[in-house]
């Protein structure tokens, strides 16, 4: 029996693995092709949300998502992968095992791009990946009981990105929860970016409305600096200014997964593969990206962007083509046409964008309840039923 492979339980690996089941059902072919989702553990974790509080919530089974619609869980990672012989190797609670694949779809996402700072492994917290943002989140109730000094109750944020802008603007009622309101409200929260600007990448439009979120929830911005050094208790500006702080968290983008480097072709800058319209990876034969580790194009101008916005539409796209090559059907091509940006300003509400000019739409607290509904709905995976499960697959295909 032939066997379509997936490798990542985020959210274009879900949703490839739901494509996937949904165009072997819509070709009757139930029994065959068989297909298998590889994940490092049983669940998918909601990542665009772990800039919040109690990170423990903020993953879901995947089991009630893949089971109906006859999709295998494997648990483990994947860490080869030998395309000639089709097969990759993966490490999981009894030791690594072989699985040979007639098509893979590798969507294994990407980690936070670590600047090689000084006393960053050891010193320096993030929220990339559910582990780290239980973490952190440990560390901020530690704060709690430790003594006073200088830096206890300073958070400095780096990277201004829409990651950084996020938790800093939040930072304080996450700090509340822990050392309760009186400290929260006493506490530094330092923004520091590199570039000229905060949010760089996303163009002048939303950025009085971030600047004016960030003055109103009291964090303080150091543009145009870098970092030199990260101790435990304070970090150097390159600059030479010293900032007293227990709290280093780290915000600085994102690359591509290092499984990339398992295949022999030429990546980007960030890492990710070069893939064709079909999300094919160009010069791999069998082999197919999506999300963060792909370099796709979401219309003739732009590339998708590393963000689960990207992964969730080219996850199903992956999954079909893949299970289409199987079942010898014609491909389709990945498109994105729609492209929007919410992000959260803490107490200032949001700020929704659309378009790649990021035109502002909506702004305060009627932005915030688009933004919670993203989070709370939108990027939740379809459960139920075979047949629901399946209907909600060719809705998100189709859209």
């Amino acid at each position: 029996m032939r066997h379509l492979i997936i490798v990542g339980g985020g959210f274009a690996g879900l949703w490839a693995a739901l494509g996937a089941a949904a165009e072997i059902d819509a070709a009757k072919r139930r029994d065959e092709p068989r297909v298998t989702l590889v994940s490092r553990d049983g669940y998918l974790v909601l990542r665009p949300r772990l800039y919040q509080s109690d990170p423990e919530r903020l993953r879901v089974p995947l089991a009630p998502s893949l089971e109906p619609v006859g999709v295998a869980l494997v648990e483990g990672v994947a860490t080869a992968i030998d395309p000639d012989k089709r097969r990759i190797t993966v490490s999981g609670a009894d030791g690594p095992t072989t699985m040979t694949y007639d098509r893979l779809v590798l969507a294994t996402g990407s980690v936070v791009d670590r600047p090689p700072i000084p006393g960053l492994a050891d010193h320096a917290w993030d929220v990339d990946n559910f582990a780290a943002a239980r973490a952190f989140d440990r560390h901020l109730a530690a704060l709690a009981t430790r003594p006073e000094t200088p830096g206890r109750d300073c958070v400095a944020i780096v990277g201004a990105g829409i990651t950084g802008v996020e938790l800093a603007t939040e930072m304080r009622q996450r700090l509340a929860v822990h050392v309760g309101a009186a400290r929260a409200g006493d506490a530094r929260v330092v923004l520091i970016e590199r570039a000229e600007r905060v949010c760089p990448d996303l163009g002048d439009a939303p950025r009085p409305l971030i600047e004016a979120a960030l003055d109103r929830a009291g964090v303080e911005v150091a543009l145009g600096c870098g970092v030199a050094r990260i101790a435990a208790d304070h970090l150097l500006l390159d600059d030479g200014a010293r900032i007293a702080t227990m709290t280093t968290v780290i915000a600085t983008g994102l690359r591509a997964s290092p499984l990339a480097g398992a295949l022999a072709v030429t990546r980007d800058r960030r890492g990710r593969l070069p893939v064709d319209g079909a999300l094919r990876v160009v010069g791999v034969e069998g082999v197919f990206a999506a999300g963060d580790i792909a370099r796709a194009h979401a219309d003739g101008d732009h590339l998708a962007l590393m963000s689960c916005q990207h992964a969730l539409s080219m996850g199903p796209v992956a999954g079909r083509n893949a299970a289409r090559d199987l079942i010898g059907r014609a491909s389709v091509d990945y498109r994105q046409a729609r492209y929007v940006t919410c992000i959260d300003l803490g107490p200032a509400g949001a700020v929704f964008t659309r378009g790649w000019e990021r035109r502002v739409e909506i702004s305060g607290a009627e932005a915030k309840a688009i933004k919670r509904a993203i989070m709370e709905q939108t990027i939740y995976p379809p459960i139920g039923d075979r047949a629901a499960i399946l209907a909600a697959v060719r809705a998100e295909t189709t859209r």
